[in-house]
């Protein structure tokens, strides 16, 4: 047991001094990424569809051929570059096969640059 103790404490510090566990620059992702969420209408329209987090939900997503609502899988991924952060929110269904990708360029406050949308017509 006592091997057992040191040797998770010895993992836990290599991941302090790796820096795991989230750096600067992921933690401003997040804070856009929430204030997204907080801040802005699409944000808020789009809160209970999207994880705030990175990472992905079961959802239902609007089929345009189908004309009804099918199950889904909704996600978030956030990536950054020096001056923005960029937010891609997918909805994807039928295996996989349909999409429908909007990608939202973000301020470090999160105060939205553009959107742009891909795949799928949109959902009505």
């Amino acid at each position: 047991m006592r091997f057992g103790t040191k040797a998770a404490a010895a993992a836990a510090l290599a991941f302090a001094l790796a820096g795991c566990g989230g750096s600067a620059s992921a933690r401003d992702g997040q804070r856009a990424l929430d204030r997204f969420f907080t801040r802005t209408a699409k944000g808020r329209a789009w809160a209970k569809r999207f994880p705030h987090r990175p990472g992905s939900v079961p959802c239902t997503a609007r089929d345009p051929e189908l004309r009804r609502r099918v199950a889904a899988t909704c996600s978030t991924d956030v990536s950054l570059d020096p001056n923005r952060v960029v937010v891609t929110f997918t909805e994807s269904w039928s295996h996989g096969n349909r999409a429908r990708t909007w990608l939202v360029f973000l301020r470090k406050d999160g105060s939205i640059v553009s959107v742009s949308r891909a795949g799928s017509a949109p959902a009505r």
